[in-house]
């Protein structure tokens, strides 16, 4: 029987260590246990990774090759990847994931995706793959296969959707596929190096859930998982755990979209893990719960919490609809510090419908908020990207933002440059850029009085709420552009990235 290729690609640049591939380690496993054998293909996009994964395609000749893609930089090593495989003809390409499930139609418009998986694949990947091991693929049967999309007579045909898997159980990651010493780190960072690095002898990073109940206009949730929540229950989750204790991992990031959806389960679990642990969690659940709850945490070995607090202002929060209030986010971070939990805050500034004085709400809670106590770190200030397929990114376009309409335009890095909307304020642009030029310490750089200088210059912008004129980007950012073209990389991105 022939093989069957899932790949996914990562950044280029190792920026927070390789995550484990769970969007492919739980289809895999499904695949498996339904006779099919699986090669895992998960690298970063560099060219070198890439002609690998051609060659092997090439020699095996699999049943069909999928890929996991999100809305993100690496989807452009998927698509230069799967135009490679169509050259060599007669191997059909499979895309999933995040992007094709929110666009389908705009995914199969390309010439080199044959088939897209919308939803949860563990179910559909089965059923495709028996379809095509069936038919052959010249002419595969695919109309009964639930939650795929595919082309028939140069149309693109939507399948029914496919219900959610109810029992999360009934999976669990193939590890026997990749060497998982890959995704066990001394140290892990959380999305960004400043603020959330977990430190241990072994972290790991495990996701035990999926979806999240609550409507919160700039998440993917709502468009992909559908305000559903489910979860593994506490004694699998706990099985999971003793594995890797047996591998002799310390300490644990959860990477649930919510994990504390369910307390009575999260309870559960923490109660008997036995291990150094972080995760993200509501504020409201914090403040509604209380001291009791947080005491019980720190006694469970809980070292740090995410808090998605996102706005000072509470019009701009009641309009992203995040259900939390401004009064919640301080009791929360009050609680936190009183049992030295270190909690990591994440805001962003940019939603259609704020103004200048939303911002300084914003700033001004930061600023309340750090002097809580040194346990407490702001770890970003975004430029909020409205992601496809979020609420408020219709809302955003209704407004001017032009998002854009193909596989190669998501995959070239537009929320990191893209232009501000006509509805954002000019002086947010470069708000998150001096917060992180305050944080950072800047040893052993190559330009070292540069950095303290842009340093002093950007605190001063930060207490001041001046963000006009921003020539103390514009020019180091030309000098260090010059460094990148004569090869000094490295030292270029010292202070930038």
């Amino acid at each position: 029987m022939a093989e069957i290729f899932l790949v996914k690609f990562e950044p280029e640049k190792d920026v927070h260590g390789l995550p484990p591939p769970y969007s492919l380690l739980y289809p895999a496993d499904a695949l498996e246990k339904a006779g099919f054998p699986v090669r895992l293909f998960h690298e970063r996009a560099t060219p070198a990774a890439l002609a690998r994964l051609i060659k092997d395609v090439e020699d095996s000749r699999p049943l069909f090759v999928g890929f996991s893609s999100f809305t993100t930089s690496p989807m452009a090593a998927s698509r230069k990847a799967s135009q490679e495989i169509k050259k060599r003809g007669g191997i059909p390409v499979v895309w999933g994931g995040i992007h094709p499930t929110i666009f389908p139609e705009q995914t199969l418009e390309n010439p080199f995706v044959d088939i897209v998986v919308a939803g949860e694949g563990e179910e559909t990947v089965v059923e495709l793959a028996r379809a095509l091991s069936r038919s052959g693929p010249g002419r595969p049967d695919l109309a009964a296969v639930r939650g795929i999309g595919f082309k028939k007579d140069g149309r693109v045909v939507i399948n029914e959707q496919r219900p959610f898997i109810r029992d999360l159980d009934a999976y669990s990651p193939a590890w026997q596929l990749l060497d998982i010493d890959r995704y066990i780190y001394k140290q892990r960072h959380f999305y960004t190096d400043i603020g959330s690095k977990i430190s241990g002898d072994r972290v790991f990073a495990l996701i035990t859930s999926r979806g999240c109940p609550w409507r919160c206009g700039y998440c993917y949730n709502q468009a992909v998982n559908r305000r559903t929540f489910r979860a593994q229950s506490p004694d699998k989750v706990l099985a999971d755990v003793d594995a890797l204790k047996r591998l002799g991992v310390s300490s644990l990031i959860f990477e649930d979209d919510n994990f504390f959806a369910d307390k009575n389960r999260t309870l559960a679990i923490v109660r008997r893990l036995g291990l150094p642990w972080s995760c993200s969690i509501r504020a409201d659940y914090i403040a509604a719960w209380g001291e009791d709850f947080v005491r019980e945490l720190a006694e469970n070995h809980c070292f740090e919490l995410r808090i998605g607090a996102e706005s000072g202002s509470q019009r701009i929060l009641d309009l992203m609809h995040k259900d939390v209030t401004v009064e919640q986010i301080r009791r929360a971070v009050s609680l936190l510090a009183k049992y030295k939990i270190q909690t990591v805050l994440n805001f962003m500034v940019g939603i259609p419908g704020e103004t200048w004085d939303d911002v300084r709400r914003t700033m001004n809670l930061i600023d309340d908020l750090e002097k809580v106590s040194p346990y407490v770190i702001v770890s970003s200030l975004a430029l909020y990207a409205p992601w496809p397929g979020s609420p408020l990114s219709d809302v955003a376009a209704a407004r001017g933002f032009k998002a854009p309409t193909t596989l190669d335009g998501w995959s070239k890095l537009w929320a990191q440059r893209m232009r501000l909307a006509p509805y954002m304020d000019r002086r947010i642009k470069f708000i998150g850029f001096y917060r992180t030029l305050i944080r950072r310490d800047f040893k052993n750089v190559p330009f070292p009085y540069l950095a303290r200088m842009l340093k002093r210059i950007a605190l001063w912008r930060w207490k001041a709420r001046f963000f006009r004129f921003p020539l103390d980007y514009y020019l180091p950012a030309s000098f260090l552009r010059l460094l990148r073209k004569v090869g000094l990389k490295k030292a270029a991105g010292a202070i930038f990235d």
